[in-house]
């Protein structure tokens, strides 16, 4: 070996004797400092789901929908879920009932024409099947990993609503102080859900669902589109991983 290529010789067998940590780059340094996340840390499947609910109308013209209630159901994997919910609450008239006149301005729908419109819901009950075919996690400022799922919601209803009068038993009730009777009607929803897992058995639940029924109205059948927005906090029971 000439004398030229001795020192390299030398070298390269240092190198090769050196210990593994004297050639660890620079970012071997964070190696397992933050460890992955991987596969789906929260799972649904053979566990029961409970939902304190709370559900609020986006577009009825006529009155603002408030109900609360509850919602329970059972995963049969992490794609397909089955459950059942029944709210209630108050419906209140929106701004859109004042009545304005060129001559008098404007004034507050009286009872008796309220009782002439629809919209006014007491109470829904229904089972929904839902799938969810998409789980995903967040990395939130490198600091904190959020999981969640999507879901399609389909399902069928009973709607109780306040039956609409015509001007003549509207007025007759309002005058005896009386409100409408109650009738039901069958009716479906479809939507879209979504869950912030908040831990192993806890987590919160955002959905938007639009409910079709149809009532009676003025002589002819007529299609009510309900479109609502649904809060809840769901708790896990049972199995599962």
């Amino acid at each position: 070996m000439t004398a030229r290529l001795r020192p390299i010789a030398l070298l390269a067998a240092a190198l090769a004797l050196a210990p593994a940590a004297a050639r660890a780059s620079a970012a071997d340094a964070f190696e397992n400092r933050i460890p992955p996340v991987a596969g789906q840390l929260y799972g649904k499947a053979g566990r029961f789901e409970l939902s304190p609910i709370a559900q609020v109308s986006l577009n009825d013209a006529f009155f603002s929908k408030y109900l609360f209630g509850l919602r329970g159901g059972y995963h049969f994997s992490e794609l397909l879920g089955l459950s059942a919910s029944f709210a209630t609450g108050p419906s209140v008239a929106t701004g859109s009932t004042n009545v304005c006149r060129s001559n008098a301005g404007c004034r507050s729908a009286t009872d008796a024409e309220l009782f002439q419109v629809p919209g006014h819901v007491n109470w829904l009950a229904g089972l929904e099947l839902e799938v969810s075919p998409i789980y995903g996690k967040l990395n939130l400022f490198a600091e904190q990993v959020i999981h969640f799922d999507f879901s399609l919601l389909a399902g069928g209803d009973v709607v109780a609503y306040r039956r609409v009068l015509d001007a003549t038993a509207a007025g007759t009730a309002a005058a005896a102080g009386a409100t409408p009777p109650t009738d039901s009607a069958m009716g479906g929803h479809l939507g879209l859900g979504a869950r912030v897992f908040l831990g192993r058995s806890v987590a919160l639940r955002l959905e938007l669902k639009d409910y079709l029924y149809r009532i009676p109205l003025a002589g002819r059948t007529d299609t009510q589109s309900q479109l609502l927005t649904e809060l809840g906090l769901s708790f896990f029971f049972g199995g599962g991983r």
